[in-house]
């Protein structure tokens, strides 16, 4: 399913799962769909509601087929195929004082991205004009993602692929897709870096949804998604 209009929305990610993408290991993201479709009831409970399958066709294929022709009401709030993503992030901004003097008018601002330490500069002219200065910024402390600006953003995703399935469904393929494999990985302070990547995203999703969340294998977006490049400092 093809937007013709594209949509651009933004979305939070941890510095785990930020380095996993800046590193080219997270492609995919996985979110459970609200409301559940028929209301959690098993595959094969789920299957008789519906009067049963074709010959040859599996409930996945069914769903996947009503969706994407409009016949289920209900649309990933992430957006469809060629709608964009850009990621809110812990940063740290700040006023830099481009003409070399503690006490000026600067409105250049100098960002610290957390996940990885990095730096970007933005002239005054990249920022939006009713931006201000987040609070614990002014305190010299970190700032959420939630407080990330548009302009701020770093990371720009192309939705590339929507489909649904149960969580306990997901590959061995497309959990380290996830992002959650290896040292530096997503799930890495959850579990052994050691640990496949099945069990550690099972870990990892656990972590987010709460301990019974796996167990109830819920219906969930599947997300597949590729970074893009897009000029810095865009003022939104």
């Amino acid at each position: 399913m093809i937007n013709s209009v594209i949509t651009e929305k933004p979305i939070l990610f941890n510095g785990d799962m930020v380095r996993a993408i800046l590193d080219g290991r997270k492609t995919q993201m996985r979110r459970p769909i609200k409301p559940q479709p028929f209301n959690g009831l098993s595959n094969k409970e789920a299957i008789k509601q519906i009067g049963g399958l074709p010959a040859g066709r599996s409930l996945y294929q069914e769903i996947n087929s009503a969706w994407q022709s409009r016949f289920v009401d209900i649309n990933c709030p992430l957006g469809e195929p060629g709608d964009r993503l850009w990621v809110r992030e812990a940063w740290k901004p700040s006023i830099s004082h481009s003409c070399a003097m503690d006490i000026c008018d600067c409105g250049d601002v100098q960002v610290e991205y957390l996940a990885d330490g990095s730096f970007e500069f933005f002239r005054d002219d990249d920022i939006a004009e009713s931006w201000t200065m987040p609070k614990s910024a002014q305190e010299g402390n970190d700032t959420p993602s939630i407080h990330m600006p548009r302009w701020a953003s770093r990371i720009h995703l192309e939705i590339t692929y929507v489909r649904v399935e149960r969580i306990q469904d997901i590959s061995e393929a497309d959990a380290k897709a996830e992002g959650v494999d290896g040292p530096e990985s997503a799930a890495a302070q959850f579990c052994g870096w050691y640990e496949k990547p099945l069990p550690a995203f099972r870990r990892l999703w656990e972590s987010i949804y709460s301990s019974d969340s796996w167990d109830q294998n819920p219906w969930v977006w599947v997300v597949e998604f590729r970074r893009i490049e897009q000029q810095i400092g865009v003022a939104a």
